[in-house]
């Protein structure tokens, strides 16, 4: 029998890789009655060739392997022939992992992650933009150029809700400054 430790964190691997390195406190005189077991870590951060896996854990590992940088990973997602057919059971993985957020069916076989990629970021951009008008109107409304309801009516939010979110997002009405 084998055992082997996968490890589907996006940093590196901290923890230890020996039965020994598991008890650093141990009194050296019990070291020579201990076996030393080693762990077999399966880790996609040290993985420098996927070509061997020919599963859906290519995919996985080489988007945790890039998770830490936007530009391998979009480079990767975009470029590599791979994703343009990765089945939604990795997908749903990859998400979960690599806390990305990638829309998909669930009641389709594969997903052409380039695709969802791009779709994700432009829905990136089009919050980003509705975050940034949003912070644009509760400035205006803050300064009292703009009435509170009109700037609710801007935002299509109610007034209660647009107070709220104003306060959450560290702006007050003009009636609490």
């Amino acid at each position: 029998m084998i055992t082997i430790t996968l490890y589907l964190g996006t940093k590196n691997w901290d923890g230890p890789r020996s039965l020994v390195e598991m008890m650093p406190h141990m009194d050296e005189r019990f070291r020579p009655f201990i076996n030393d077991y080693r762990i077999n870590l399966l880790n996609p951060l040290e993985i420098t060739d996927f070509s061997k896996f020919k599963t859906g854990l290519k995919p996985l590992f080489e988007v945790l392997k890039n998770a830490s940088d936007e530009g391998k990973l979009n480079d990767l997602i975009t470029k590599d022939e791979t994703f343009t057919r990765v089945d939604v059971e990795t997908v749903a993985a990859i998400n979960l992992f690599a806390g990305t957020d990638i829309k998909y069916d669930e009641k389709e076989e594969v997903v052409n992650m380039c695709k969802a990629w791009d779709d994700h970021k432009k829905r990136g951009i089009q919050e980003g933009m509705k975050q940034g008008r949003c912070l644009e109107v509760y400035s205006l409304v803050q300064d009292g150029i703009l009435d509170p309801e009109v700037g609710a009516s801007r935002v299509s939010m109610s007034l209660d809700d647009f107070a709220d979110a104003m306060q959450k997002a560290g702006y007050k009405l003009p009636e609490m400054v």
